[in-house]
C-alpha cells in the first residue's frame, strides 16, 4: 500500500466525521503514517452522554461512541466502530458495547456512505446514555432483574 493512500483514506474519514461533530483522539494525526500503528489514534463523539463530562476510572468508566482503524483476524486493516456505553459482556443487551469492523472497501477506502448509516444509528443512542444508568447497569446487574 502506498503512503497516499494509506493518508488519504485517513483524511478521508477525518474530514467526515469532524464535520459531524467528532473529534481526534491520540498522540498522531491522520496525515501521519504512523496513525495506523498507533494504538491511542482514532475519533470520538464529545455529545456522548449528553455531552456531560466523567471522570475516567480504569475499566469502570463507560466508554464513549469512538471509531478507528485497527486489523482484522487475518491481520488485514479494518475499520472500527465502538458503540457507546458498558465494555462488551457488563450490563444488559441495550447498555452493551460491541465493537463493530467492517473491511476496506476493494480500493482500499473506508465505505463512508456505510459509515455515515452508522453513525447515524449510534450518535442519538450515544447522545441518550445515562452514565449513572450505565455504572448500575454494569455493577448492579443487567436492567431489569435487579431486586428492589
Amino acid at each position: 500500500m502506498t503512503t497516499t493512500l494509506l493518508i488519504t483514506r485517513q483524511l478521508e474519514v477525518h474530514d467526515h466525521l469532524l464535520a459531524r461533530g467528532w473529534r481526534l483522539d491520540g498522540d498522531t494525526g491522520p496525515a501521519d503514517v504512523k496513525f495506523l500503528d498507533d494504538a491511542t489514534a482514532g475519533w470520538s463523539y464529545p455529545a456522548s452522554f449528553g455531552g456531560r463530562r466523567t471522570n475516567e476510572v480504569g475499566d469502570t468508566t463507560p466508554m464513549v461512541l469512538q471509531c478507528y482503524f485497527t486489523f482484522g483476524d487475518e491481520g488485514e486493516v479494518v475499520f472500527g466502530v465502538l458503540p457507546a456505553g458498558n465494555l462488551r459482556g457488563s450490563g444488559c443487551a441495550k447498555h452493551d458495547t460491541r465493537e463493530r469492523l467492517f473491511p476496506l472497501t476493494g480500493t482500499g477506502h473506508v465505505d463512508l456512505v456505510t459509515l455515515t448509516a452508522m453513525v447515524e444509528e449510534l450518535e442519538p443512542l450515544a447522545r441518550a446514555h445515562d452514565v449513572r444508568a450505565l455504572v448500575e447497569c454494569r455493577y448492579f446487574g443487567p436492567c431489569g432483574t435487579r431486586r428492589r
